[in-house]
C-alpha cells in the first residue's frame, strides 16, 4: 500500500481550494477523514469500515453528524503500539481554518482521550494546523474496533450544500481496505431532485453508484485502494440544503390538505423554482428537468385558481424566461414567448406593482428584441407577430474566412472556479462544426460537440454540449491565430479561456461528421515535491449548472 504522505499531499483538494474566486467558489469546511497511522510502516490492516453521514437541518447549509466505525487487524508477528491521527482543520481557501467539532473516539467500545497535536497543514507544509491524535494498541491477530464521531458543517451557497469524506487517508494502513459501507442519511427520502446525482454544482459532485434505501443513499466497496487515479476515490455529497427541501415538503403537505389553495400552489411553484434556478444558470440534470416541470405545473394550478394575481403571473414569467434565456443561442424558444405573454399579463393586471416591474425589467434585459421600453411601459414585438419557435436570425455579414479559422486551439492549464485543473482543446472546422475537449488532471476527459458562428465583427461564438447535454457557450475574439475569450461561463473563473492555435487550417470534408483530431498526449503525473500541484480528486464533470456568462473587456 502506498505511503500516506504522497496521498495526503495530493488529495486534500476537497478541503483546500487551489485558487479563490469569491463570486463562485465558497469557502469549504474541513471534510471527514479516515484515521491514518503514524509515520512508521505498519502491519495493521483496515479490514472494514462503515461511515454514516447523518445530515441535519440547521436552518442554513445543514450540518452532518459523522460516525465512522473501523475494524482493524494486526497481520504482523509483533504487537504494535502507535499514535493514530486525523486532521481536524484545513485552510478553507480564504486563509481561515475552520474545525470539525464534538469529536469522540472509542476503542473496543470504550471512549478514550485524544490529544490536540500540531502538524504541518496537508497542503501548505509551512503552516501548522491542529490534528486529533490518539494512542492505540494492536495485539497480534486480533480485531480492534475503532469508532470516531464528530460534526461537520455543510459547504456551499444557498440553495445547495455539500459534504465530503476522504477515504484516502486509510491507504496508510497495510494492504487494501477490505470493505467499506458509506451511508448518507437525510431527514427525508433522497431523490434526484434533492440530491444532485449526475452533475457538478460548482464545488462538488455526488459520488456515483449510490443506492437509495428509505432515507439513505448507500455505497459499498470491496478490497480497494482509494486514490485519485483509482476506481474508488474520495466521497462527495451534493444536495439541496435541508432547510430548502423541508420548505418544499411543507408546501406539498399544504396542497394535500387544501388542493384549492392558490397561494399554497404558488409558494410550492416558487420553492421548486428557487432550487431549479440556484442564482447562476439552471440545473441541467434529470432532477433539474423534473423540478422545472414541477414548478410549471404548480404555477399553472395556482393561476387556474387565481387568474388575476399579477405577482404569480410575473413569478411564472421569471421561471420561463430564466430557463429560455440560456437555451436561446439559435433564437428564442417557445418558453421565451410564453414568458413574455405571462409578464405582459402581469403588467396589464398591476402596472404599478414593484415586484412585477422588477421582473419585467429583468426579462427585458434577457430579450431586448422581444420586449422593449415604450415610454413608461413596454412593447412586445414578438407577441404581435406570428409566433414561431425560432424567429429568423438577423443577417450577419461574415468577417472571418472559415478556412483560415479552422484548426485546433489549446489553452494553458486552467484552474477552474471549482478549484480543479483542466486544459481545453478546441477544434473548429470550416463547415462550422466545433468540438471542445476538456482534459482534467486526473485523466478524465469530457468531449462536447456543436457548432460555431461568425458574429460579423471579428469574433466568433461556439455552442457545444456534452453527452449529458451540459451546454457551453463561449464568445471569442479571433486575432493572429489566437482565440481571446470575450464572454464565457463564470465556471472558468477570472483566468478566462484564451487559446493558441496548434494545428494550421486544413480543408474540411463536406461530411457533417466531426473528425477526431490528434491532440498532444497528456503528461504523466509528476512525482510530488514538498508542495506539489494537486491532482484532481473525485469524479469531475465539466459543468453541472449552465452558468451565467461574464463579460471580459
Amino acid at each position: 500500500m502506498k505511503r500516506l504522505t504522497l496521498i495526503l499531499l495530493t488529495c486534500i483538494l476537497f478541503a483546500v481550494p487551489l485558487t479563490v474566486f469569491a463570486d463562485v467558489a465558497p469557502p469549504i469546511n474541513p471534510p471527514g477523514v479516515n484515521p491514518q497511522p503514524d509515520s512508521e510502516a505498519t502491519q495493521v490492516r483496515m479490514v472494514a469500515e462503515t461511515v454514516n453521514i447523518k445530515v441535519i437541518d440547521d436552518g442554513y447549509l445543514g450540518r452532518a453528524h459523522v460516525t465512522a466505525d473501523f475494524t482493524m487487524r494486526n497481520l504482523g508477528n509483533v504487537e504494535e503500539r502507535m499514535a493514530a491521527r486525523f486532521p481536524i482543520s484545513a485552510d478553507d481557501g480564504r486563509g481561515n481554518y475552520p474545525e470539525i467539532t464534538d469529536i469522540t473516539i472509542k476503542v473496543n467500545g470504550k471512549q478514550i482521550p485524544f490529544q490536540r497535536a500540531i502538524y504541518p497543514d496537508i497542503r501548505y507544509q509551512d503552516q501548522d494546523v491542529p490534528w486529533a491524535e490518539f494512542n492505540i494498541t494492536f495485539p497480534i491477530g486480533q480485531d480492534v474496533s475503532v469508532q470516531v464521531a464528530y460534526n461537520l458543517n455543510g459547504s456551499g451557497y444557498m440553495p445547495y450544500t455539500a459534504f465530503y469524506y476522504i477515504l484516502e487517508t486509510g491507504a496508510g494502513w497495510k494492504d487494501t481496505i477490505g470493505s467499506a459501507d458509506i451511508i448518507l442519511s437525510l431527514p427525508y427520502p433522497p431523490n434526484p431532485q434533492n440530491v444532485v446525482i449526475n452533475m457538478e454544482i460548482g464545488w462538488g459532485k455526488t459520488t456515483s453508484g449510490g443506492v437509495i434505501e428509505g432515507n439513505e443513499m448507500r455505497w459499498h466497496f470491496d478490497n480497494f485502494e482509494p486514490g485519485p487515479y483509482e476506481p474508488v476515490q474520495n466521497m462527495e455529497f451534493s444536495m439541496v440544503a435541508p432547510v430548502k427541501w423541508q420548505n418544499v415538503l411543507k408546501e406539498q403537505d399544504n396542497i394535500t390538505k387544501n388542493p384549492n389553495d392558490s397561494e399554497a400552489w404558488g409558494r410550492l411553484a416558487k420553492s421548486y423554482k428557487e432550487i431549479f434556478l440556484p442564482g447562476k444558470g439552471y440545473r441541467t440534470d434529470t432532477g433539474g428537468a423534473a423540478l422545472y416541470q414541477l414548478s410549471i405545473d404548480a404555477y399553472e394550478k395556482c393561476l387556474a385558481l387565481k387568474p388575476d394575481d399579477a405577482q404569480w403571473h410575473a413569478g411564472f414569467a421569471d421561471l420561463l424566461a430564466n430557463r429560455s434565456y440560456y437555451d436561446s443561442f439559435n433564437g428564442p424558444t417557445p418558453d421565451a414567448f410564453r414568458a413574455l405573454d405571462e409578464i405582459h399579463t402581469a403588467l396589464q393586471l398591476a402596472p404599478e406593482d414593484a415586484k412585477v416591474l422588477e421582473i419585467a425589467q429583468n426579462i427585458s434585459y434577457m430579450f431586448p428584441d422581444g420586449m422593449t421600453q415604450n415610454g413608461s411601459g413596454y412593447a412586445f414585438p414578438w407577441l404581435i407577430q406570428t409566433p414561431t419557435p425560432h424567429p429568423p436570425t438577423p443577417t450577419i455579414v461574415p468577417a472571418l474566412d472559415p478556412e483560415s479559422v479552422s484548426g485546433t486551439y489549446q489553452s494553458e492549464i486552467l484552474i477552474l472556479a471549482n478549484n480543479k485543473k483542466a486544459q481545453l482543446i478546441l477544434t473548429l472546422q470550416s463547415d462550422h462544426s466545433a468540438k471542445l475537449e476538456t482534459k482534467y488532471e486526473n485523466g478524465e476527459q469530457v468531449i462536447s460537440t456543436g457548432s460555431w458562428i461568425d458574429n460579423g465583427d471579428g469574433s466568433l461564438t461556439i455552442a457545444v454540449a456534452d453527452t449529458d447535454q451540459n451546454k457551453i457557450e463561449i464568445k471569442y475574439n479571433y486575432k493572429n491565430d489566437q482565440l481571446i475569450g470575450n464572454t464565457f461561463p463564470s465556471f472558468y473563473g477570472d483566468a478566462g479561456v484564451n487559446m493558441q492555435r496548434l494545428v494550421s487550417a486544413t480543408p474540411t470534408p463536406t461530411s457533417t461528421t466531426v473528425p477526431e483530431e490528434s491532440t498532444p498526449a497528456e503528461p504523466a503525473p509528476a512525482e510530488p515535491t514538498s508542495k506539489p500541484s494537486l491532482p484532481i480528486c473525485g469524479s469531475a464533470a465539466l459543468i453541472g449548472i449552465v452558468l451565467l456568462t461574464r463579460k471580459r473587456r
